[in-house]
């Protein structure tokens, strides 16, 4: 074989190989783009979490450099209010609800403001809503509570920033779960509470990440973040702040080491995408918990269970009820509550009696001709300031009164028919 011949071999060898001359600098290009990217991250990451000793209120006061921290086996708890419970282990569990109602309390004397953070290992039902109770020294006959979201998937740390709730002395303190278990028992394995530290800001803002919760029908289609609670950070906003820094820094380095595009490119986009999957990630999060809540609520159930387990159940029996007392369908009903603007019942309620012709704003009677013979008054809830005569038949609201009949009388509210207008009130 001639030396040309064998050339060419070696050639038509070599180009079956996955790496050519050619391209073994576009590799090591790329390689050291993703480098660069994951250096940037990790680098934005920690200068991100440096920033939350600044985020919040000022730290607590500690006496030393390590901050405090005060941990309850479960054990130490007492099942106050459960249908079954045990003790196995360091754990009390409780198996049985009573009431839909489980709490465990313990007796202790603990300075608050010592322990802006709480830590908690509980395991129970995915539906049930879980609260901290706590009583104190200086108010004693006073009951404090705050909301845990987050809380019954594991290990879950909350933040009580705030001086004028979280201060005192505790001498009894109380885990109470709220809701349907669904025959899963509620275990409760420690509390701790703790000081002011960076890793307790880091750790509470990750359970607020992943803390459940009511949401819209958007929700399937946007992550919703954290709960609304005074001092949150929003984790699009975090995650944004930590791609924007990685992106910032990454891009100085291929201007400082003036590196070629496709270092460049796969730099960016690393930085880019990696905190994107992230948030993309807690968003999937998200659905999963809203999938188990709502399998919770309404799997394996009957049509009539179902309707039972919804959240405004009540309200809509009693608007089926009050739809079966109107002449017709599309009567005038005038919604009263003592709300300012609309509410949550308010609201339900009126679309709930559709296709009745609801007006639903204000706590006041109409004033003479925005209110006619047939019409119906719907008083949702307590009005201070009505009154209603039976033997007279009038309705008044300290400044119009109206013949009205009051044809029905319900725990949420009362039905009154309008026959007319009796005049104005009468000051006594």
């Amino acid at each position: 074989m001639s030396r040309e011949q064998s050339a060419q071999s070696g050639i038509a060898d070599g180009a079956g190989l996955p790496w050519t001359a050619h391209d073994a600098p576009a590799g090591r290009a790329v390689g050291v783009g993703a480098l660069v990217g994951l250096g940037a991250l990790i680098v934005a990451a920690v200068f991100a979490g440096l920033l939350l000793p600044y985020w919040g209120t000022p730290a607590a006061p500690v006496t030393g450099d390590t901050p405090p921290a005060e941990t309850f086996d479960g054990r130490a708890f007492s099942p106050t209010r459960a249908g079954s419970s045990q003790i196995e282990g360091t754990a009390q569990i409780i198996h049985t609800l009573l009431g839909n109602e489980a709490v465990f309390s313990l007796t202790t004397r603990l300075p608050l403001q010592q322990f802006p953070f709480v830590r908690l290992e509980l395991t129970g039902g995915a539906s049930l809503r879980y609260f901290l109770f706590w009583r104190t020294a200086e108010q004693p006959e006073q009951q404090f509570f705050a909301p845990l979201p987050g809380a019954g998937q594991g290990v879950s740390w909350h933040a009580f920033p705030d001086p004028a709730l979280w201060s005192g002395t505790a001498t009894t303190v109380a885990i109470g779960a709220f809701g349907d278990a669904a025959g899963a028992p509620i275990i409760l394995r420690s509390l701790g509470f703790h000081g002011d530290s960076r890793w307790a800001r880091i750790a509470s803002v990750w359970t607020l990440w992943h803390a459940g919760g009511s949401w819209p029908a958007s929700g399937i289609n946007r992550y919703m973040g954290t709960p609304l609670q005074a001092g949150a950070v929003f984790p699009v906003a975090w995650i944004g702040l930590w791609a924007f820094l990685a992106t910032g820094m990454a891009v100085l380095w291929v201007l400082w080491r003036r590196a070629g595009r496709r270092t460049a490119i796969t730099a960016a986009l690393l930085t880019i995408f990696l905190p994107w999957l992230l948030l993309d990630r807690l968003w999937q999060a998200q659905l999963e918990r809203q999938v188990a809540l709502t399998y919770a609520a309404f799997g394996d159930k009957t049509q009539a269970e179902k309707h039972a387990a919804e959240a405004d159940a009540d309200l809509q029996d009693y608007a089926a009820r009050i739809r079966g007392m109107l002449a017709t369908p599309d009567a005038r009903v005038v919604l009263l509550h003592a709300s300012e603007g609309h509410n949550h019942d308010r609201l339900r309620l009126q679309f709930h009696l559709l296709p009745a012709n609801v007006y639903n704003y204000g706590s006041r009677l109409l004033a003479p001709g925005e209110i006619r013979r047939g019409d119906y008054v719907l008083a949702l809830g307590a009005l201070p300031e009505f009154q209603y005569s039976p033997r007279e038949r009038l309705l008044s609201d300290g400044r119009h009164v109206y013949r009205a009949r009051r044809i029905d009388a319900h725990p949420l509210g009362n039905l009154y028919l309008i026959s007319g207008y009796a005049g104005t009130a009468s000051t006594p």
